[in-house]
């Protein structure tokens, strides 16, 4: 429903100004999507997003383990221990599993915000990157293949961007805080 309005907005927009566009480059559109998952610093952002998910992964699995380990161990001793000594290490097996999933959401906390912070380093370039192309081009309007349904293949300039982007950001570094 949100699309079919931009596009009606658009459309109402574009035969306002004129009834008939001067040059079909006019309009200009992009694939967002296809740009950062195809360019260099995309991909860079896409592997050690990958990397840090495992982590995260075999983090949790370690964690997991321990504690069922631990859990297991208990179990095992609660006949020979009293039963007010056994709550207490019940209790205190579980304060530590409350810790380390704690410490857990913290880590994966910063590793989201650490993926964010590149993303948006990454949109950061490719704005300026939009504007010199629309520039040269000479074009009005430059749009996201997501808001359209058709359109001619030559109007679309993201293998232009995809260019500029790997040469002026080859790569990302995704930095996690260590606080």
């Amino acid at each position: 429903m949100k699309k079919y309005l931009i596009l009606a907005i658009a459309a109402v927009f574009l035969t306002s100004f004129s009834s008939k566009l001067l040059a079909s480059e006019d309009i200009l559109f992009i694939n967002l999507q296809y740009i950062v998952g195809q360019s260099k610093a995309g991909s860079s952002l896409r592997e050690q997003s990958e990397e840090l998910n495992s982590e995260i992964i075999k983090l949790r699995d370690e964690i997991t383990s321990s504690l069922q380990e631990k859990g297991k161990k208990l179990e095992d001793e609660r006949t020979l221990l009293s039963p007010d000594v056994f709550q207490e290490r019940a209790d205190e097996l579980r304060k530590e599993a409350e810790e380390k999933q704690n410490e857990l959401n913290v880590r994966l906390q910063k590793i989201q915000q650490a993926i964010q912070r590149a993303s948006n380093s990454i949109d950061s370039v490719i704005s300026p990157i939009l504007t010199e192309i629309v520039n040269e081009k000479g074009a009005q309007m430059l749009l996201e293949r997501q808001s359209l349904l058709f359109a001619d293949p030559k109007l679309d300039v993201s293998a232009e961007v995809i260019k500029k982007l790997n040469k002026r950001l080859p790569k990302i570094d995704v930095i996690v805080d260590q606080d």
